[in-house]
């Protein structure tokens, strides 16, 4: 009986070396993902238009276009708009489809600008550097 023991004991234990550690869980896809941001001087057919990060001093509007994919919706997301490192303007976005398109615009004038867009708690989940020429 002790041999048995015995030999039922060094099984399990080569079995053991052997045997593969378990899987690490995968990461959780984020809830919204911003697939691209874009600075643009119009929108057409929901797409953006003579898209660029440095506009000439004569532009009057930027757009700031999103588009954004998310595992559930409706919800809002903000464009905060920053001139010279200052808080200027904010615009909230309700998003209504999990794969969907917003934009806002913005008058500018020459310097330089940021955009964050931000979820509704206020985490940063994009930002986009743009400049107008003075």
């Amino acid at each position: 009986m002790k041999k048995i023991l015995i030999a039922a004991a060094a099984v399990a234990a080569a079995g053991a070396l052997y045997a593969k550690p378990p899987a690490a869980p995968r990461p959780e896809a984020p809830a919204v993902k911003i697939e691209k941001l874009a600075a643009a001087t119009a929108i057409a057919d929901r797409e953006p238009v003579a898209e660029a990060v440095v506009f000439p001093a004569d532009t009057a509007r930027i757009y700031i276009w999103t588009r954004i994919s998310a595992k559930k919706a409706p919800f809002t997301i903000r464009h905060v708009y920053y001139y010279e490192g200052k808080k200027t303007a904010e615009a909230a976005l309700t998003v209504n489809s999990t794969y969907y398109r917003v934009w806002s615009v913005k008058a500018v004038k020459p310097g330089s600008w940021k955009v964050d867009v931000t979820d509704e708690a206020g985490a940063v989940l994009a930002s986009l550097d743009f400049a107008v020429t003075p």
